[in-house]
């Protein structure tokens, strides 16, 4: 069994091995792997460290013996390189109990063919995901996502392909349970999910991907308030209720039609801001910050029913504000009108403003591009360096 300064040394020149052109046969001429040993061991050198020096040199000579290295010494009979012998790599990979990067790659390989077959367009992130990898290990690079362990990779991309394909609203825990017979499994590896789909999908929050595709840590509802009959085949007329009420998914479901009689539509952001919102001839629904597709199923049925109605969004003066908006607008197809989302709204509030920080600035600067029409706004916040939360409106 290697101990540890063995183990330390193969594995160095394992790794330079396992980077090389050799490694993926595209080297014409003989490649030698070697190392010095003063570079992986510093104190190798240092006259005061007389036993690591022997101990160094004990390990060296049993490589040596073994066939795994050869030895280039000084005159003084130091060692000065460590070359590695590839004819016995076999060898050397099972004394250090290391599996080879050939057959690492073989076990990737045989995890990708069981995505071979699946829909392009349906799984659009995941193929785009694969088409790069596959091009990462013909070239030799890393692989993204991907630590070591195949097990823990293949549980990976199959929650991936679960989140994608999935349609109703469910729990996160349930979805773990149907996937890996375990409920808490899933949001062991949520935070890599929510990264994969972000990078290689299309989406506006990498906090609310899982969301996007109804896969929720509790149930979703609509909170909405002020004026409006909606019809369940009973009607609830909101315009006779003192508040708000919220809509769980199972009601929306049975939902015929909502009648504005005249109204206008208020979205808000945060929930602090709809509960002290005074609706005036409008009907006013809580979004939580990014909005999932049962909320926008319930905005784009509301317009549908009332054509011609004019929607306003109410959120934070912000980068993540005016993405949201965007957002909205993208989604939905509803021409959203931003409501106290302005320079006056900024000006009456510079108590409290916030400085911006380096990703509010560039995130001001991406929005400035998908959305010049807030040019005014978003140039306002970047050159006197604020933001507002939709909160502080409500303090002055």
């Amino acid at each position: 069994m290697a101990n540890k300064i063995e183990q330390k040394l193969l594995n160095a020149l394992l790794d330079s091995y396992e980077k090389s052109k050799t490694f993926i046969g595209e080297n014409k001429n003989q490649q030698a792997f070697r190392i010095q040993i003063s570079k992986l061991f510093p104190k190798y050198d240092d006259d005061s460290e007389y036993e690591f020096y022997k101990e160094i040199n004990t390990a060296l000579a049993n490589l040596e013996t073994k066939g795994f290295v050869k030895l280039q010494k000084e005159k003084s009979g130091k060692v000065k390189t460590v070359l590695l012998e590839l004819s016995k790599l076999s060898e050397v990979y099972e004394f250090i109990k290391r599996t080879p990067k050939s057959e690492t790659n073989n076990s990737l390989q045989n995890v990708w063919n069981n995505f071979a077959d699946i829909d392009f367009y349906i799984y659009k992130p995941l193929s785009d995901y694969l088409l790069e990898q596959k091009n990462n290990l013909s070239k030799n690079k890393n692989i993204s996502f991907f630590d070591g362990d195949i097990k823990e990779y293949k549980n990976l991309l199959s929650a991936v392909k679960a989140v994608l394909e999935n349609k109703d609203e469910i729990f996160i825990r349930e979805l773990s349970v149907k996937l890996f017979n375990d409920s808490k499994k899933l949001e062991t590896i949520e935070s890599q999910i929510r990264s994969f789909l972000y990078r290689y999908g299309e989406y506006d929050d990498k906090d609310t991907v899982l969301e996007e595709h109804n896969i929720l840590k509790t149930p979703t509802y609509v909170m909405v308030k002020g004026k409006g009959i909606l019809n369940f085949g009973q009607t609830i007329d909101l315009s006779k209720i003192d508040g708000d009420i919220g809509l769980s998914t199972k009601t929306l479901n049975q939902l015929c039609s909502v009648d504005l009689q005249g109204a206008e539509v208020v979205t808000i952001e945060n929930l602090t801001n709809f509960h002290k919102f005074q609706p005036n001839n409008q009907l006013v629904i809580y979004l939580g910050g990014f909005h999932n597709s049962i909320k926008r199923d319930f905005i784009k049925r509301v317009d549908y029913c009332n054509p011609g109605t004019k929607f306003f969004h109410f959120g934070d003066i912000d980068a993540g504000g005016f993405y949201i908006l965007e957002h909205l607008i993208k989604n939905t197809g509803i021409a959203f009108i931003p409501l106290n989302m302005n320079i006056e709204t900024l000006n009456n509030h510079k108590t409290y403003w916030k400085p911006l920080s380096e990703n509010d600035k560039s995130r001001l600067q991406k929005i400035l591009e998908l959305a010049p029409e807030h040019k005014d706004v978003l140039l306002f916040m970047l050159n006197n360096n604020c933001k507002l939360e939709q909160e502080a409106e409500i303090l002055s």
